[in-house]
């Protein structure tokens, strides 16, 4: 009898380990439908940040240039725009290179040299210049793109992340990357003040001190966490008042190596080139629907033409192999979904809202318009 219940128990643990089995597949076997957002002849680029709650309704916004612009995420039409003025009373001094959306009208937006605004409504709640002296030490900082920059984390307070990697390292012979940089986080009140920055270290060894992207982070902040990870790593740390409280190592089925980029160029000219088997994380997005979080990752990139040297012509002739990776609430791997950017075309956008997680289509068929897949991700839930 001892035997019978003992190979009960190992038959059932079986079979609940493989329930629990990762959902490997093809994206487009979990699109669900599609949405469009109107676009007019003077907008070019449209960078989706999030969703925010603007005049008492959900809006997904985009930001670029100081622009920021609001649509219905259920119809695509646009709601409103709101511009920082590149002059007068309501200008941001040096412009503005960086900022967020938040719920009930708050914009924040600052730039290098820690000018920053935070508008509320119509008009400037606030004005101030963060000092930068002590975040910069070797004197180079950027802030990495794609919304990772700016977020905040509890009511009134904001953290800003900071990209260390000089891009004229080139023509100096030093190292773009200082290993030894810490200060990868800092937040910021409402009135101006430091509250608190981060001093942890990045996991690279010395073949990454010349690696333009390694030095950028990828963040996302939910619900009061804030979670950051690195370009080139599958770490993932969980930030609390610029301390790391937990350090998780995300899980792939897909093998997901990593490699940093060789400088091809002399002093003068050159760029940054990967190969084409390196990965390179992109995004952490939560979805709104489900609950789920998602990771966006480049695992594979079939290089066009080599000949063509400019970065602006050469974007679009990659052929790009994403993994989109879902993870529960706790970060387990719930599943990965392969999607695949062809040559002409390339991956701009994720978000996520009350409607569920959106992807910008390959080909865009109208310039008036602006497609985006919905993808369904109940059934990594189950």
């Amino acid at each position: 009898m001892k035997n019978l219940f003992s190979l009960l128990f190992v038959f059932t643990f079986l079979a609940c380990s493989k329930e629990k089995e990762p959902i490997q597949g093809k994206f487009e076997d979990f699109v669900s439908g599609e949405m469009s957002f109107e676009r007019d002849a003077e907008t070019g680029f449209m960078g989706f940040l999030g969703t925010v709650n603007y005049q008492s309704n959900e809006a997904a916004y985009t930001q670029w240039n100081g622009i920021y612009k609001f649509y219905d995420p259920k119809t695509g039409r646009k709601l409103g725009v709101f511009q920082i003025p590149k002059e007068g009373p309501m200008a941001l001094k040096g412009g503005a290179y960086l900022g967020k959306a938040y719920d009930d009208f708050t914009i924040v937006a600052s730039n290098h040299t820690g000018n920053t605004n935070i508008y509320k409504g119509d008009s400037v709640f606030n004005s101030f210049q963060l000092d930068m002296s002590h975040l910069d030490e070797n004197g180079y900082f950027s802030f990495p793109m794609s919304g990772n920059a700016l977020h905040q984390v509890a009511e009134g307070e904001y953290e800003l992340t900071f990209d260390p990697f000089n891009f004229m390292s080139f023509r100096t012979d030093e190292d773009g990357f200082d290993l030894s940089f810490g200060a990868w986080i800092a937040t910021f009140d409402e009135q101006g003040n430091w509250l608190c920055k981060t001093d942890f270290k990045a996991p690279y060894d010395e073949s990454y001190e010349n690696s333009s992207q390694a030095s950028s982070m990828v963040r996302m902040v939910e619900n009061g966490n804030s979670w950051g990870m690195f370009s080139y790593s599958d770490s993932l740390y969980q930030i609390k008042d610029c301390q790391v409280i937990q350090r998780l190592k995300l899980t792939s089925v897909t093998p997901i190596t990593y490699h940093p980029e060789e400088f091809i160029g002399n002093k003068n000219s050159g760029s940054w080139e990967r190969p084409e088997d390196g990965s390179i994380n992109y995004r952490l997005i939560h979805d709104q629907t489900i609950g789920m979080n998602v990771r966006m990752t480049l695992v594979k990139q079939v290089k066009g033409d080599p000949e063509i040297k400019d970065p602006r012509q050469r974007m679009y002739l990659d052929e790009n192999t994403y993994l989109l990776l879902v993870y529960d609430s706790a970060w387990e791997l719930r599943g990965e979904l392969e999607i695949v950017y062809p040559q002409g075309t390339r991956f701009e956008n994720i978000f996520s809202t009350s409607e569920g997680l959106f992807i910008n289509k390959p080909e865009q068929k109208s310039e008036d318009e602006y497609e985006f897949w919905k993808v369904d991700l109940s059934g990594f839930a189950d």
